[in-house]
């Protein structure tokens, strides 16, 4: 049965479910659901254990045992069963067990066996946890700014999320600082944005696909911390090359077609449905000769960064910047 994981009641996913299947891409809000449920389980005197399903193909007896513990006056333990594949089907009979367990994966898709499993019985929560966006984790903050009785400026709130990529761990560790700190009801604005740190940063897709699509506001939050362009241009550089040649590939695929959404619905191997909104906006904004031409310039970007090592911080930002406006079409780097 799906449970939607922004309206989980966790005494009902503990009482009403036998298996509860928590799968997605979303490391912060798995994490947010398992502490929960732990803290509600150790009020119950249960310890969680967690466990490869690696682990059990390896050795089926673990899996016995626990089913065949003494469960006569009450559960001591609950097995969480981590990297969960459709491999887990051959080992469990998930409909039919008696005992708790909860199954912890990434993104499943919705052809996989055991997330139709999940889905289709009713003593099974399935919890998709797809990664928050910017709308969900203001709600998060303000919902726990407003429940502990605090007014922060609606400006201030928008700096906090244009300077950092927040995840809401960060948010909600941020929250739990602020109820220790505050004992009236007014906060002076810099110590706020102090106490809500980033623990996150853009990995060198994520800043492939912003150049691509000229998000300006993506860069310039990527500047605004800081980061260390002259000591990571190649590790920058690589996946720019890998994505533009993806989308030079999109285009030979079905030659002469101008429309799109042709262009990605055609190609194969079929592209992900989380990166077909991502390609079309870099199609969009990218000819195919315009992309051979991008391919020449880093290449000559590559070799000056290279030959003035102790400028190329200042160089390659510079060089981004002229992706997102284009400059770099018609710019030399020589």
């Amino acid at each position: 049965m799906i449970v939607k994981s922004f309206s989980i009641n966790y005494e009902k996913l503990y009482s009403d479910y036998t298996v509860n299947l928590i799968y997605g891409e979303n490391f912060y809000l798995k994490n947010e659901i398992l502490n929960k449920l732990s803290k509600l389980l150790k009020k119950k005197s249960i310890n969680l254990k967690f466990i490869k399903e690696e682990e059990i193909i390896k050795d089926s007896k673990i899996l016995d045992n626990y089913f065949l513990q003494d469960n006569l006056f009450q559960e001591k333990e609950i097995f969480i069963i981590q990297n969960v594949t459709d491999k887990i089907l051959e080992i469990i009979n998930i409909d039919a067990i008696k005992k708790k367990i909860v199954l912890m994966s990434d993104n499943l898709s919705k052809r996989n066996k055991i997330r139709n499993y999940a889905e289709k019985f009713k003593n099974i929560a399935c919890i998709a946890c797809y990664d928050d966006n910017e709308k969900t984790l203001r709600k998060i903050l303000t919902d726990g700014l407003s429940n502990l009785g605090i007014k922060i400026p609606q400006e201030v709130i928008n700096k906090m999320f244009d300077i950092n990529k927040l995840n809401r761990c960060d948010i909600n560790s941020g929250l739990e600082k602020l109820s220790l700190i505050t004992k009236n009801k007014t906060l002076d604005n810099e110590i706020f944005l102090s106490l809500f740190n980033t623990t996150s940063s853009y990995n060198v897709f994520e800043i492939s696909n912003a150049l691509l699509c000229s998000d300006k506001k993506t860069i310039n939050k990527i500047f605004s911390y800081q980061y260390h362009f002259s000591t990571s241009f190649n590790e920058v550089l690589g996946p720019l090359k890998y994505k533009i040649n993806k989308l030079i590939d999109i285009y030979n695929y079905t030659k002469n077609e101008s429309n799109v959404l042709t262009l990605i619905n055609t190609y194969k191997p079929t592209i992900f449905w989380k990166e077909k909104n991502i390609i079309h906006d870099q199609l969009e904004k990218w000819s195919k000769e315009e992309l051979d031409i991008l391919l020449d310039k880093i290449n000559e970007i590559e070799i000056l960064c290279k030959i003035n090592y102790d400028i190329a911080g200042t160089i390659f930002n510079k060089f981004l910047l002229d992706i997102i406006t284009k400059r770099v079409l018609t710019n030399t780097y020589s």
